[in-house]
């Protein structure tokens, strides 16, 4: 099913008010980078590798630069390149150059752009898009440089705008949760920032470590950082309500643990080698028991990195 996420981009200078960008994506989106110089120069490459280099049009104003990253995205660079390219046409900007991967110059085109690195943004050499619009404003003109690309299951979407005139951050409004209206966690930055993340929106009834069925956007960011990064390995720590004996409780955290290894095993496709399963009962609450709502954020399955090698 389709989720589509709402971004409006708004460049709040007062010289461009007409170049608010608003850009519906294919997916739920996080947005993994954001930055803003008020005065700056930007290369921008506007044609093919051409044997020793690309040619580069040098650009010079206010830059602002988002990533946003595609949950659960099945496409190719092009698929997702090819709606955004639409509307940003759509709204009166014009072609200045666009190519994919190999036409592009693979490997030498790519390091020829300024790219946000890993993990905010994935560039796979051999699955990417490039397209470099522009519009004409009061004070000058202003250029959008679109790159889509993609990596395990997840789409990429790396974009920059330069402006003649000072921007403020420009203003996103993205969606961060599931059509069943869970907040979808970023396990990729917790993981790689903090070594741990919560699987916040699984669903256990009390005393039992059987999954409630429906998608889970947390497992789905959980295999692709996994997917992406096949020398890590994590273990899955159970947790429960403080209802029952502690050894009770110490086996139910273990099988729902082990529930959810198994659900990215067969389901999501995930390596096993890189899945161990632990549970401790409820001694780690993170909520008082002793409401309804403590001890459903109680009952829940945490991941920990456990080697990277």
């Amino acid at each position: 099913m389709i989720r589509s996420a709402l971004i409006s981009l708004l460049a709040l200078a007062a010289a461009l008010p007409l170049h608010a960008l608003e850009l519906e994506l294919p997916g739920v989106a996080q947005l993994s980078h954001e930055e803003t110089e008020s005065a700056t120069y930007y290369s921008l490459p506007v044609s093919p590798w051409l044997g020793t280099a690309a040619q580069m049009m040098t650009v010079e104003g206010a830059l602002a630069r988002s990533v946003w990253q595609v949950e659960d995205y099945s496409g190719n660079s092009a698929q997702l390149m090819a709606p955004l390219r639409a509307q940003i046409e759509a709204q009166g900007y014009a072609p200045v150059f666009a190519c994919d991967a190999t036409l592009c110059g693979g490997f030498d085109f790519r390091f020829a752009m300024d790219v946000t690195p890993e993990p905010a943004m994935h560039v796979d050499l051999g699955d990417y898009s490039y397209f470099v619009a522009q519009i004409e404003g009061e004070e000058g003109t202003e250029y959008v440089g679109l790159l889509t690309s993609r990596g395990g299951l997840r789409g990429y979407i790396h974009m920059v705008r330069i402006s003649p005139s000072d921007m403020t951050p420009v203003s996103v409004a993205v969606s961060t949760r599931s059509p069943d209206g869970d907040e979808i966690v970023d396990i990729r930055e917790s993981l790689t920032v903090q070594g741990t993340a919560t699987l916040a929106d699984l669903s256990f009834s009390t005393g039992s470590s059987t999954l409630a069925e429906g998608d889970y956007p947390s497992l789905m960011d959980l295999a692709a950082f996994l997917n992406d990064n096949p020398e890590t390995r994590v273990v899955l720590v159970g947790h429960t309500d403080a209802e029952g004996s502690l050894e009770g409780n110490i086996a139910l955290s273990r099988a729902r643990a082990e529930a959810v290894r198994g659900y990215l095993i067969q389901t999501l496709g995930v390596d096993g080698a890189q899945l161990g399963a632990e549970g401790v009962g409820y001694l780690a609450p993170r909520a008082n028991n002793a409401s309804d709502e403590g001890r459903q954020q109680n009952r829940r399955v945490e991941v920990v990195v456990t080697s990277t090698r």
